[in-house]
Formats: structure tokens, C-alpha cells, sequence
């Protein structure tokens, strides 16, 4: 007991020496995520509170552009569409990311970085380029409708893109993998003794899945959800090129405020809305994830 006593202080001493030696390492990482993160959204939180003439910022505190935003119906329906986008996209990312997030995790071990690399591969394609694909799809003169026309199957070319269905469809294959990767993570960290002693027992495969295999990959299909619902949101590039400027999306709206009507206030106040809605939305992933673990097993 004394001995601990008397090697407190140096212990105290060398682990504040270890503190003080991380903190003098990440300070300049620190120091370069806050000149590249912090200080630009201070100064697009600043200029939300704003007036502005013909794009120029004018000094000033108002809180006229949240109160347009809240207050107008327009913008409630905006919200609501694009809310309701990417909840059909993550929808759509579930349903078809779990039977193949399901067959990596029970694929043999060989054949996993094969098809890891397969489902990521697309991410190594530029999501202007990959959206630039689906517009050659799903165009009026796209691969599908000449198909179609030319099978004699329809006479005029179907509206697949330039709306909501082929911006849907296109952001569907973009944020695809993001699910796949987060549902195979979870399904593999399942014990494979569960499902063998759940055979044993005598229940069929869907029994075992609905008990033991959708409970267990639930944290990683919350995470994805969570990941693409997030992505879908702040998306510009795929609404914008195959749903265009007529669809009712918040990121072109945003887009259209600042680069189209230069009403630099109204855009960055859009952008803190929608940055405090995607913050919301990972504060109550972190609390369903806690209270998932802590419920006894």
C-alpha cells in the first residue's frame, strides 16, 4: 500500500506526459479540421441569419429566412418529398442489400474479398459518372425505351427520368453498397451455433430468421439506413441529373437559391435545417443502438 503511495505521483506524472505528447500529435489534424470544417460552418451559419441584395451579404441580424422556411407551405411540402425520397431509397437499399449482404456473410471464406470488391467497386466510379449512366438507361432515347419501342411493346417513350421514379432508381444503385457493406458486417459477427442449434431444434429457415438472424443484423441495418437515408438527403448530384430542377428535392432547391437566384441566405439557412435534421436523425441511431445492447439477451 505504501509502495503504491509513493508511485502515484510518477505514474500521474507519465501518464500526463502521455496526454500532453497524443495532444501535441493530433494538434495539427486538429488545427486542419478545424480550418477546413468548423470556421466554414460558423460562416454559413452566419450568413443564414442575413439579409442580401442581388447575392451581396448586408450586415445585419435577421431571422426572416428561417421564419419564410418554416412558416410556408412550399417549404413543408419540400421537406416532406424529400423526406419521403429517401426513405423509399433506404427502403429499396434494404430489401435488395440484405439477401446479398446475406450471401457474402455465408459465403466461403475465398470468396468474401471477391465479393466485397464487387459490391464496392462502384464506389471507385464517380457518382457523376454512374448517374451519367442511369440517364443513358433510362432516357426518353435511353437503352430501355429504344428496347421497348423498337419490341413494338410501346409506342412512346415511358417518363423514367426527369422525376422521382428514375431519381429514385439511380440513387438506389449510388448508395446500394454503403447497405451492403453495414448489413454484412453485422451478419457475419453472428455465431453460427445459433442457427445450427436453431435447425436442431426443428425451426425452418424463416423461423431462424425472423428470431435469431433479423435481430442479431439489426444494428447493422439500423447503421445503413441510417448512412443512406443521411446520404440520400444531402444529395445533389443524382437528383439533379436524373430527376432535374422540376422535382420537388431539398438539395436542388438549395442549389437553385445558390447558384441560380444567388440568395446565398435562404440557401445556407435550407443547409442548417437539413444539417440539424441528419444530426437528429444519428442522435437517435446512437440511442436506439445503447438501448438496443443493454436489453438483456
Amino acid at each position: 500500500m505504501t509502495t503504491g503511495l509513493a508511485t502515484s505521483p510518477s505514474a500521474r506524472a507519465r501518464l500526463r506526459s502521455r496526454r500532453l505528447r497524443i495532444a501535441g500529435l493530433a494538434s495539427p489534424a486538429l488545427l486542419v479540421i478545424l480550418l477546413l470544417l468548423a470556421v466554414p460552418l460558423v460562416q454559413m451559419v452566419d450568413a443564414s441569419f442575413r439579409r442580401q441584395d442581388f447575392g451581396i451579404l448586408l450586415p445585419g441580424f435577421t431571422l426572416d429566412n428561417y421564419r419564410q422556411i418554416l412558416a410556408s407551405a412550399q417549404y413543408a411540402e419540400l421537406f416532406y418529398k424529400t423526406g419521403l425520397a429517401a426513405a423509399l431509397v433506404t427502403v429499396l437499399c434494404a430489401l435488395i442489400g440484405f439477401p446479398v449482404a446475406l450471401l457474402i456473410a455465408s459465403a466461403p471464406a475465398r470468396r468474401k474479398p471477391i465479393l466485397y470488391f464487387l459490391v464496392a467497386a462502384p464506389l471507385l466510379v464517380n457518382t457523376v459518372v454512374r448517374s451519367y449512366g442511369w440517364l443513358l438507361m433510362l432516357g426518353n432515347r435511353g437503352v430501355i425505351n429504344s428496347l421497348l419501342m423498337s419490341a413494338g411493346i410501346i409506342s412512346e417513350p415511358l417518363p423514367l427520368s426527369g422525376n422521382t421514379l428514375g431519381m429514385v432508381i439511380g440513387a438506389t444503385q449510388v448508395f446500394l453498397p454503403f447497405m451492403i457493406l453495414s448489413l454484412a458486417a453485422s451478419l457475419e459477427g453472428i455465431d453460427g451455433r445459433l442457427l445450427e442449434s436453431a435447425e436442431i431444434l426443428g425451426a425452418g429457415r424463416i423461423r431462424a430468421f425472423r428470431d435469431i438472424t433479423l435481430p442479431l443484423a439489426l444494428p447493422g441495418l439500423i447503421a445503413g439506413s441510417v448512412l443512406v437515408f443521411s446520404l440520400m438527403l444531402g444529395a445533389i448530384v443524382t437528383p439533379l441529373m436524373l430527376g432535374g430542377t422540376a422535382i420537388r428535392f431539398l438539395s436542388v432547391a438549395i442549389y437553385t437559391d445558390a447558384l441560380v437566384l444567388f440568395d446565398l441566405p435562404r440557401a445556407t439557412a435550407l443547409s442548417v435545417i437539413l444539417l440539424i435534421v441528419v444530426i437528429a436523425v444519428y442522435a437517435l441511431q446512437r440511442r436506439f443502438i445503447r438501448s438496443y445492447k443493454d436489453q438483456p439477451r
